[in-house]
């Protein structure tokens, strides 16, 4: 997205106007229409929007059909050049770039809310981020760190765009009504109770947020906003997120958030014991040239020669360090013989 895609083919497209733009959405609807059974729509922007870098269609994808999107375009629209960033097809089409996105069939209602009006997604993100929650495409959930503070399961809150809305502090009937400019998009996001001006500020954000947020114009936009008009709002946010799990829970109680997180934390106490009593370092102890990929090997070939995940936890659990020692052993010396 963004209309720079496929700079690295040595395509460069140009900007279309709405009128242009229009026309060009219509022939690929037209299209996908008539050869595929699949629902499209464009991703809306302000309304005044003079001009646009790229097109990006969503796909509405049915659960029994399956679409080689890479040989359809190629087909259909003989592009010089096709990108795949995780699922998102960039090609030019007419001097033009166009973004093809599909999108799950229950996912559909969620992601033609999140993707429009541009930069409303991101900057939604960020608020729910300081809930511990995520927010995207595909719906609002919940982030669960494991013992090693990774995230290690995302928990499904909702794909309801109002709920979502409301939980968030924004005006759902609001957003129904769209934005003439991006303004409108500004003063919106500003309006919800949760709004903080601080987190969205660069030095604020993660290494690889501040990466991406560089090249997206609309966020720099948001930015100067919040500047050239002296905005500065400060939302005290709860350091600890566990903290957020009750309310978040009564808020979405279809979710059994607890629950879940009572089932993910009971499975992480058992992995981080798993993990102090077999580990790379106490595999390395045992072979000290083993390092690296080869260590990753040996460690996943003795997990394959149980007969499931569960028989190797377990055994790990049950037996002790010499027990785990002289099996590894074998195994090892079995296998490279």
């Amino acid at each position: 997205m963004g209309g720079k895609a496929l700079n690295k083919y040595g395509v460069f497209t140009e900007r279309k106007n709405t009128a242009e733009f229009l026309n060009l959405a219509k022939e690929l609807q037209d299209n996908i229409a008539l050869n595929l059974p699949v629902s499209t729509a464009v991703v809306k922007c302000y309304h005044t929007k003079a001009n646009h870098g790229d097109l990006d269609l969503l796909l509405c994808m049915p659960n029994d059909v399956n679409i080689n999107w890479r040989e359809y375009i190629q087909k259909h629209f003989n592009p010089q050049a096709i990108h795949n960033n995780g699922g998102v097809f960039s090609f030019d089409y007419k001097n033009f770039q166009v973004d093809f996105i599909p999108i799950k069939e229950d996912k559909w209602e969620i992601a033609q809310i999140y993707y429009s009006y541009d930069p409303l997604g991101n900057i939604m993100g960020k608020t729910f981020h300081k809930f511990g929650l995520s927010y995207g495409w595909d719906g609002l959930h919940y982030k669960y760190r494991n013992f090693r503070g990774t995230n290690s399961a995302n928990i499904l809150l909702t794909t309801d765009p109002r709920k979502i809305f409301e939980f968030g502090g924004y005006d759902y009937d609001r957003y129904l009504k769209g934005f003439d400019t991006l303004e409108d998009i500004f003063k919106f996001v500003i309006k919800s109770e949760n709004f903080d001006s601080e987190m969205f500020q660069m030095e604020n954000l993660k290494s690889i947020d501040k990466k991406r947020n560089r090249k997206r114009g609309s966020y720099h936009l948001f930015l100067n906003y919040l500047k050239d008009n002296g905005i500065v709002v400060k939302k005290d946010f709860e350091s600890d997120k566990s903290k957020y799990i009750t309310p978040i829970n009564f808020f979405f109680p279809e979710a059994k958030l607890k629950e879940k997180l009572e089932e993910l934390n009971d499975k992480d106490r058992v992995d981080s014991y798993i993990s102090q009593k077999f580990n790379g370092d106490i595999v390395m102890s045992w072979l000290p040239n083993l390092q690296g990929k080869e260590l990753g090997a040996a460690m996943s070939k003795f997990k394959n020669h149980f007969a499931s995940e569960a028989t190797f936890r377990t055994f790990v659990v049950d037996c002790d360090y010499e027990t785990i020692r002289r099996n590894f052993m074998r195994i090892y010396h079995d296998e490279n013989k």
